[in-house]
């Protein structure tokens, strides 16, 4: 039995942390989740209303994901860049990405120049699609970037040459083998997109679960053998029964997706839910089957993973960003009422001014605003703080216009050694800079 829960929780933490999950990349997890796949498979689809999938044969298990539509935290998670320090895809790459797996589907075998004419061909004839040229390095760069993170996922081997030497030149020799199977795969959603009818296709069909049911806005008809006749007006809509999944299914994913759940974020079924005896009950089982630890407060719920198993971004962690992220924290907790955002910039001007040494790589024009902009969208995105409509520019039309920041009651839980970081600069300074704290 303690073998048993120890798989699983191994298989859940590591599955909430990388939803593709391949033998490669962790044969421990991917091991645990092999041997208790029936299990697994049973407890995403009873607390949450997620699939897995698990391919022991091809190496990888999927777990097919669907966020919240409440979910207040959550911030962009974009696809990064595998090479370099790992920048966020733009809308090029992700075209591209896009185009090399749709054309890998009927390739298992290719070479890159092959594959980028096929490319090239279908952004000719697509008229909302720029053209692809290979001659330009920067063109070459986002295709090689998009191909790059498909050997990531293993949907792609390099099985001669090197993808990255398609950066020298488009006459470089590289021999591809794509698996199918695992390109089908890397799409997460309920619906098909085969099932979206239309030259332009409403994409949020993708994410519609019917197994919660439909409200129609409007009467049906509906005959039937007690009588009803066609023609006659009814209200269709979800049942009971689908209510309560819905709740108990969006409230699991916002607990285990958002660092932390706040209960004035919840939809009046998830308050309900929450508070009931059955709700709290599920709550606390699924924590202690995962292996986290819940902690239930008057403001909100936040499981709290021992092991940092379960998360692919840590708050407090190494770097510049983090750092000033922990610092403008602490300014927000002193403050008596919501800073806007100049004030936070002219903090972090100060931070600048005051250690030379430290956070060379925003030295320049606008960095202090580039720091700043990047540290509170960490504190957004693990729910510490929120902006807040200006109160002066609503009520007055006169203020600052922009959006003040106030923390939230998360942020309580971290402290600031402030006399230790603006006192003297030191070696520290030269730690700091390269993510040592």
């Amino acid at each position: 039995m303690t073998q048993t829960r120890d798989e699983m929780a191994l298989g859940i933490r590591a599955l909430l942390a990388s939803p593709l999950l391949t033998r490669e990349h962790d044969e421990a997890a991917f091991t645990a989740v092999r041997r208790r796949r029936t299990e697994l498979t049973a407890w995403f689809d009873y607390f949450c209303g997620w699939t897995l999938t698990v391919e022991p044969r091809q190496g990888y298990a999927r777990l097919a994901k669907v966020r919240s539509d409440d979910s207040h935290v959550a911030v962009p998670r974009p696809a990064r860049r595998v090479r370099g320090s790992g920048m966020a895809f733009d809308r090029r790459r992700y075209t591209l990405f896009f185009l090399a797996a749709a054309e890998l589907t009927v390739l298992s075998r290719t070479t890159i120049g092959l594959l980028a004419q096929r490319v090239a061909h279908t952004c000719a004839v697509e008229e909302a699609i720029a053209d692809f040229d290979s001659s330009l390095r920067s063109e070459r760069a986002a295709l090689v970037d998009a191909l790059l993170l498909l050997e990531d996922h293993g949907a792609l081997t390099a099985v001669d040459g090197s993808t990255e030497s398609y950066l020298a030149g488009e006459d470089a020799l590289v021999l591809y083998r794509a698996d199918t199977a695992r390109l089908a795969r890397l799409i997460s959603a309920p619906v098909s997109p085969s099932r979206l009818g239309g030259t332009r296709p409403n994409l949020r069909g993708l994410v519609a679960e019917e197994r919660y049911g439909f409200p129609v806005e409007g009467p049906v008809d509906r005959g039937d053998a007690e009588g009803r006749g066609q023609g006659e007006e009814e209200t269709v809509g979800p049942t009971h029964h689908q209510r309560l999944l819905r709740a108990r299914h969006s409230l699991m994913r916002r607990l285990l997706d958002d660092p932390v759940v706040y209960t004035a974020d919840l939809s009046t079924e998830e308050a309900e839910y929450a508070a009931t005896l059955t709700g709290r009950g599920l709550l606390r089982r699924a924590a202690e089957e995962a292996g986290f630890r819940l902690e239930e407060r008057a403001e909100g719920y936040l499981l709290v993973d021992p092991e940092s198993r379960a998360t692919d971004d840590v708050f407090p962690g190494e770097g510049n960003v983090k750092q000033t992220a922990l610092l403008l924290l602490d300014v927000l907790l002193d403050a008596a009422e919501p800073l806007p955002w100049p004030a936070l910039v002219g903090k972090v001007e100060g931070l600048l001014a005051r250690r030379p040494a430290w956070a060379r790589s925003f030295r320049a024009e606008g960095g202090a605003a580039q720091l700043t902009g990047a540290a509170l969208d960490v504190l957004v995105g693990h729910g510490l703080a929120r902006a807040v409509p200006d109160e002066d520019t609503v009520e007055t039309g006169v203020g600052w216009g922009g959006p003040r920041y106030r923390p939230l009651p998360a942020a309580h839980r971290y402290a600031v050694d402030r006399a230790a970081f603006d006192g003297p600069a030191s070696e520290r300074d030269q730690g700091q800079e390269t993510g040592k704290a």
